[in-house]
């Protein structure tokens, strides 16, 4: 017989929280090539990842997207959208 496995571990709360992890790992990406002098370029990365978080938050459960899920499915895409077709516009201004 086996013991059932704690839900307080860091392996479990690393396996409900994957997409949140990944996302973190992917902005530290973002930051790291802004922080190289590439702004405009860090700019589309970043609309890039949060238009495809709105995506994953539209087609996956919210059990799989986990803290993802803040509000409504349709607000959360909304507001993930709308955040970046905002970023990704203003990464093409000029002077940045």
């Amino acid at each position: 017989m086996t013991t059932p496995r704690s839900p307080y571990t860091l392996r479990a709360a690393l396996r409900r929280q994957t997409v949140l992890v990944l996302a973190l790992l992917a902005l530290a990406v973002v930051v790291a090539v802004g922080a190289s002098g590439r702004a405009p370029l860090a700019g589309l990365l970043l609309a890039l990842l949060l238009g495809v978080l709105a995506l994953l938050r539209a087609v996956a459960p919210t059990a799989v997207v986990g803290a993802l899920a803040v509000r409504g499915r349709v607000t959360d895409v909304a507001v993930l959208g709308l955040l970046a077709a905002g970023v990704a516009v203003v990464s093409g201004a000029p002077n940045l």
